[in-house]
């Protein structure tokens, strides 16, 4: 009994050193699985808060993190929190000084995929964070994505700012000193105002995690892109296998070209004006026959060079100073439910069988039943014309 009385007086008396070096440990044993070799200073009480100084991590091997470095890094969590309700509730206050962290995924080790890999829903939502000089550079081609010298302040009680120095796209395009309006009242983030240009202004994004203790993720943004009007919303539940989706989508008068280097494709791969697009679907996020909408989308202005060899000699010079105008239409009765999505192209059919009419019409004596009506050449001719003016893309 003397000897379990004095260990426990030691582990009181200097529990704090023996609790912060074993946390010190695991986080070397963590980062050495993602090859990783780490240095840090670490301080504080173990039960309540820590302060992590001088972190410098660095790859010596396949890593998704090419380098980590950060000054300061203060974290007030509630052990009692995540106990009771996990990750959500574990950090009350974090706040970062001077980080510098590059990431590279196509550095990622390879690893066994699970035969039924679950996605979950992103978990790390503290009750107020703060990072002052933050950079994130993330590899990728033609160009580095690139968050250079950002400040931002997410206060329950106030309202914060978010300020990027540099903002790089994978496109090469570049934006220097934005700054948004910030709010984070019950981990419901908004930032409002981010104006990149005249053409490029983030009016409103949402991302509403305060009903994460119960599965469940919303996000809703407001945009204008190429002179034009975006807006989206998605609604995410995550279930025991996977994350029911909900997901809504409007766009009006956008310059398709711009949103090239937001998507990161290349850049005349879309083109024309979006005249009007609406997306409403709903299903299982990496199963895609149990996803059921409807979409509708009008265009004007598409020159691609596949669509101009395809409709090369069959339009009449006067009609082809109008603007090429592609319709999307719902193809199955209103109680229908869409299980799964295609394109069907009607046009092609339509001039095959317009063209195969006029063959037949151009030559009746080759085949003629008695009983059939008679047809002239010139009105398969005239339906040949008219299906190559015309198409509906059926979804």
């Amino acid at each position: 009994m003397a000897g379990v009385g004095i260990c426990v007086a030691f582990l009181v008396i200097f529990h704090r050193p023996i609790l912060l070096a074993i946390g010190r440990r695991i986080v070397l044993q963590y980062a050495a699985k993602e090859n990783l070799r780490a240095n840090f200073r670490v301080e504080g009480n173990p039960f309540s808060h820590v302060t992590i100084r001088n972190l410098h991590a660095a790859a010596i091997g396949p890593s998704s993190y090419e380098s980590i470095d950060i000054d300061y890094l203060y974290l007030d969590y509630s052990l009692l929190g995540y106990a009771r309700h996990g990750l959500p509730r574990l950090f009350n206050d974090v706040e970062a000084r001077s980080a510098n962290i590059v990431l590279n995924p196509s550095k990622a080790p390879l690893r066994p995929r699970p035969p039924h890999p679950q996605l979950k829903l992103p978990r790390f939502f503290p009750e107020g964070l703060r990072a002052t000089d933050t950079t994130l550079i993330v590899r990728n081609q033609p160009y580095d994505f690139v968050v250079g010298h950002a400040d931002l302040e997410l206060n329950p009680r106030t309202p914060g700012e978010l300020r990027i120095e540099t903002l790089q796209l994978p496109s090469g395009d570049t934006w220097s000193r934005i700054s948004g309006q910030t709010s984070y009242t019950n981990k419901n983030l908004i930032v409002r105002d981010l104006n990149l240009s005249d053409q490029e202004q983030l009016h409103f994004l949402q991302v509403d995690a305060s009903q994460i203790d119960a599965n469940y993720l919303a996000a809703n943004i407001n945009c204008t892109v190429g002179r034009g009007q975006i807006s989206a919303s998605a609604a995410l539940t995550e279930t025991k296998s996977s994350l029911d989706t909900q997901l809504h989508l409007a766009a009006q008068k956008v310059a398709a070209e711009a949103l090239n280097k937001f998507l990161v494709i290349p850049e005349n791969y879309l083109t024309g004006e979006i005249e009007r697009l609406n997306l409403d679907g709903a299903g299982v996020i990496e199963a895609p026959r149990t996803w059921s909408g409807t979409m509708s989308l009008q265009m004007s202005d598409v020159h691609r060079p596949a669509f101009a060899e395809a409709t090369a000699g069959r339009r009449p010079d006067r009609e082809r100073a109008r603007p090429n105008t592609a319709r999307l239409h719902d193809s199955v009765p209103p109680l229908v439910k869409m299980i799964s999505c295609g394109f069907t192209c009607s046009s092609a059919a339509s001039l095959s069988r317009a063209s195969s009419t006029a063959a037949r019409a151009s030559r009746p004596a080759a085949c003629t039943l008695d009983g059939l009506p008679k047809c002239r050449p010139r009105y398969g001719s005239m339906a040949s014309r008219a299906a190559s003016h015309s198409g509906v893309v059926a979804l």
